[in-house]
């Protein structure tokens, strides 16, 4: 599977990697400028908060999972 491509659609309750996006992108606080990927999507879960994040993370849409 490529992992560097835009999605359709949200993968909800699916798997996403770091530099996919998909077009209900939604930036959490911090986010640099013009970064458009998953990893920096309000509605990822990479388990930021913990020790070691996850590589694949999965996409919470329409739920928010991080707010900083």
């Amino acid at each position: 599977m490529d992992k560097d491509f835009m999605l359709n659609a949200p993968n909800k309750d699916g798997n996403v990697w770091p530099d996919q996006c998909c077009p209900v992108f939604s930036a959490r606080n911090l986010t640099p400028l013009n970064a458009r990927e998953c990893w920096y999507c309000s509605h990822a879960d990479f388990h930021l908060t913990s020790v070691k994040p996850l590589e694949v993370g999965i996409c919470c849409w329409p739920r928010k999972v991080i707010s900083e």
